[in-house]
């Protein structure tokens, strides 16, 4: 399985193709070609090949337990939905399997899971 690192234009035109080639009524993911890109040590990112409300690229994010993600931020409003596991945020927002959170543009923030979790994560743009 090949790595990559994802740009939005690298990313729009995976969408597009996709798109073109899909002529069915109902798309599934195994129908879109795409492979996990780079992210931090012992953290899968899956990107969903298909544009998604105003988030315009969504990954499936699966993180190892024992993980801890370095306080940081994005320039847009950022949405996870936690499909397995837990987390908690900012040394204090626990956050558990079937709930969904949004950090907003510009907000610090730092995640600590004991168990790991995997995650829908939507973004707008790029995420660094």
């Amino acid at each position: 399985m090949t790595k990559f690192h994802d740009t939005f234009a690298k990313y729009l035109a995976r969408v597009e193709k996709a798109q073109g080639k899909m002529r069915k009524s109902i798309v599934v993911s195994t129908d879109v070609k795409t492979a996990p890109l780079l992210a931090q040590k012992g953290i899968k990112r899956m990107p969903i090949a298909w544009p998604l409300h105003k988030h315009n690229m969504f990954y499936v994010v699966t993180v190892p337990p024992n993980s801890r993600i370095k306080s940081h931020s994005h320039d847009e409003d950022v949405f996870r939905y936690l499909s397995k596991g837990s987390l908690v945020l900012n040394g204090s927002i626990q956050i558990k399997e079937g709930m969904w959170f949004v950090v907003k543009a510009n907000t610090s923030y730092n995640i600590t899971t004991k168990s790991g979790y995997t995650a829908v994560a939507g973004y707008q743009f790029e995420c660094h």
